[in-house]
């Protein structure tokens, strides 16, 4: 029904402006229009139309919901109530935020608080409806407000929930469909990754896999960066060197070497084979490489490399980093000529081996996070792929090295072996447990056992050997070397030499070599030409003895004479007779000291005895005749208890040589010292005189027989000294001129020696 219709019908008047209802009229407001009803039927049919507009409106407004957002829906729908209502302002209150027809954004009480004659509806108490006008809303207007409030409440519920659902979800699609799109890129990023790692891991030789790498970085089917410059870490220098680069200096030179990259491509059904294979072969060189090859860059303090290397970091420099540190990288920035580029490290398992710097210099494209994020992955495997391959030829290398070891060992030991089997000196070595490891041919010829039958038995548990494994066992124990001359075994001689046996690693005691030399033939020409020597020395002696002989003959010839002159005076015949009887003491030394000297084996009683208490006796013998002489005597010792086994009587016999020789060497008024020392497995005694020094050409002359610097004497003291020492006790005697004198010293074991007849 229109407006214009309602004014044919009887009863009804349409007015437009206020004034005032005549009594017994019933007005109508719909929107600016009020409709003035005289009769009960024009009141029936105005309200009618009121409401008919009101669901008019309702439809309207549910059929603009479906194209509009709930945000201008909303301002509409309110403009179009406040302008039916002939409202001052509506409200509309939805779980707390405010909608309004103007856009004022009040709360509930601020909107009561400000229009105290407001009218409120509500829906569930989630919905509110706040009308702002003089009159109060009538039934129509009521209803317009609660078809509204539930209108509000099924679009929401239905469909503008299920309306921001489907935004929701079309977002989330979106996102879902980029998120798919960035997972195929890293999927095709992370299969790149695999065939570059499967591509590095089968190269071994570090110049094809410098390739491999920046093959993988510039190739299409690859990352596809522009250009790609490796650098080797040299410790030594704290620098990084580029070994190998691929990439143009100019436009033209980067599109020739992507052309030449894809045609290789096509030859190969997957990238693994064309790095393989391309890195054997690829020669294609630019003025890029040859400009950036061999160039070093110093990373202590440098702003990027330092962080490259040290913190095995990736570096992505852009224009705005280079603003801040343009002056500290010019010497990259020289030959990159970019200002963009990354530099990621080669990291092995416990150390950067180099970097690779990676730029887009020629078609601009941004290096993205998702690049990043590939090469930081792609700088482990290359990492570990180049440390694999340096490692190889570090084995390679010492494999062959090894190989030529094993073959010169394989020579030597060969060579040893010869060596040792055509040796004319048996060799024998034990182990730690004295069981035998080595037995050569001479060995064989001198014992008569064979290699088979001995190696591995104790070399003490062969028959005749029990004395030679003790000696075996005590040079492992006391970890020195022993020698043994003229050993007798059986009816042989042999000479000996026990020497300990050492890992050359570990320095370790493994056992003992002893090597033997038959001297069976040399004993025998020794012993005949110490009896020729003898026999020499015996005629000299002859002529010495009868020399010092003749002279107490001769006083003892004349005063017998003498005596038978004087027979009746006893008193001259008495001190006849003591002068002859001295004389013949005299006499009866020297053919002593012949004796001794000339005796050919001296029988040894070898007891022990406190060397210091021996010297003590030594000097009792000659306490009246050193305080006659005034001869200071000194005697000092660093062990009280110094225990020897030897001949007591033959070591007394050579202090007391070696202390008149002192006496007369000093003189009166001297001074003698005598100092014994304890050296462990020997003792030392030191006899020292104040008197005058021995000339060096002689000093080994008075050891010799009928050497004598005196007028009288037979020369044979410090011989019979040296005999005793040395050849009867297996120790050693000499002299030495010191400050202010004359030093005597002999040395004797401890323990008498393998060998000494006790």
């Amino acid at each position: 029904m229109k407006l214009e219709e309602l004014r044919k019908i009887e009863g009804i008047e349409i007015v437009k402006n206020e004034k005032a209802v005549p009594n017994g009229t019933t007005s109508v407001r719909v929107a600016k229009t009020l409709l003035l009803a005289h009769n009960h039927v024009a009141e029936r049919v105005a309200k009618l139309y009121k409401r008919t507009v009101v669901y008019e409106t309702l439809l309207s407004l549910f059929k603009t919901s479906c194209t509009l957002s709930k945000e201008d829906f909303l301002k509409r729908a309110l403009s179009r109530i406040k302008l039916l209502l002939n409202a001052e302002e509506v409200y509309l209150f939805d779980s707390g935020k405010s909608y309004s027809a103007s856009g004022k954004k009040l709360s509930l009480d601020e909107v009561k608080k400000e229009h105290q004659s407001c009218s409120v509806r509500e829906l569930k108490n989630k919905l509110h409806l706040v009308v702002v006008r003089r009159e109060k809303l009538d039934e129509e207007d009521d209803l317009l407000c609660r078809k509204f409030l539930e209108l509000v409440a099924i679009l929401s519920e239905r469909f503008w929930n299920l309306k921001e659902d489907v935004q929701r979800l079309r977002k989330r699609q979106d996102d879902l469909t980029r998120l798919v799109e960035i997972q195929k890129e890293h999927i095709k990023r992370m299969r790149i990754i695999y065939y570059v790692s499967q591509a590095m891991r089968s190269v071994y030789d570090l110049k094809n896999l410098y390739r491999v790498i920046l093959l993988s970085l510039v190739s299409e089917r690859g990352f596809n960066f522009d250009r790609a410059i490796l650098l080797k870490k040299e410790d030594s220098t704290n620098s990084l060197v580029v070994v190998s680069a691929i990439g143009g200096d100019s436009l033209q030179e980067h599109e020739e070497l992507k052309q030449y990259l894809r045609r290789r491509n096509l030859r190969y059904t997957d990238l693994v084979q064309f790095l393989r294979e391309e890195s054997l072969t690829f020669s294609f060189e630019t003025n890029f490489n040859e400009k950036v090859n061999g160039k070093r860059f110093y990373f202590q303090e440098h702003p990027i490399f330092e962080r490259v290397v040290m913190r095995k970091a990736i570096v992505r420099i852009s224009k705005e980093v280079l603003k801040r540190i343009r002056h500290e990288v010019s010497d990259v920035l020289d030959i990159l000529e970019n200002n963009e580029f990354v530099v990621f490290p080669l990291v092995g398992r416990w150390d950067t081996l180099g970097a690779v710097i990676v730029d887009n210099k020629f078609t601009q494209k941004t290096i993205t996070d998702l690049d990043l994020d590939v090469l930081k992955l792609f700088s482990e495997s290359a990492g570990l792929a180049l440390e694999n391959a340096i490692s190889y030829g570090n084995l390679k290398e010492k494999t062959l090295a090894l190989q030529r070891q094993n073959e010169l060992v394989e020579k030597l030991r060969n060579f040893s072996e010869s060596i040792l089997e055509n040796l004319e000196t048996a060799v024998i070595t034990v182990d730690k447990e004295g069981r035998i490891t080595e037995w050569n041919r001479k060995a064989t010829l001198l014992f008569g056992f064979g290699k088979e039958s001995v190696i591995g038995k104790k070399l003490k548990d062969l028959p005749g050997f029990e004395e030679i494994g003790a000696i075996a066992e005590s040079v492992l124990e006391e970890n020195e070397p022993l020698f043994l001359n003229f050993y007798k075994f059986e009816d042989k001689f042999f000479n000996m030499r026990f020497s300990p046996l050492k890992d050359t690693k570990t320095h370790l005691l493994d056992g003992v070599i002893i090597s033997i030399d038959d001297v069976t033939e040399l004993y025998k020409f020794e012993e005949e030409r110490k009896r020729k020597e003898r026999l020499s020395i015996l005629g000299e002696m002859a002529a010495r003895v009868a020399h010092e002989i003749r002279n107490p003959i001769t006083i003892i010839g004349g005063f017998i004479k003498r005596m038978r002159k004087h027979i009746d005076d006893p008193d001259t015949l008495k001190k006849y007779i003591d002068i002859v009887t001295n004389e013949l003491v005299r006499l009866e030394g020297i053919v002593k000291e012949v004796l001794e000297y000339s005796k050919e084996e001296q029988i040894l009683e070898f007891t022990e005895f406190n060397l210091n208490e021996l010297v003590k006796e030594v000097y009792i013998l000659f306490e009246e005749k050193l305080k006659e002489m005034n001869i200071d005597f000194c005697f000092e010792t660093d062990n009280e208890n110094l225990i020897v086994q030897a001949d007591r009587s033959r070591i007394k016999q050579v202090l007391i040589n070696l202390v008149q020789n002192a006496m007369e060497a000093t003189g009166e008024n001297g001074k003698i010292r005598i100092k014994s020392e304890d050296m462990y497995e020997k003792v030392r005694v030191q006899v020292w005189n104040s008197g005058p020094s021995i000339p060096e050409e002689l000093k080994e002359k008075i050891f010799s027989p009928f050497f004598t610097t005196k007028t009288q004497g037979t020369g044979l003291g410090l011989p019979i000294c040296r005999k005793i020492i040395e050849d009867e006790h297996g120790g050693k005697i000499w002299v030495e001129n010191v400050e202010n004198g004359v030093l005597f010293i002999f040395e004797v074991p401890k323990r008498p020696r393998k060998g000494v007849k006790e």
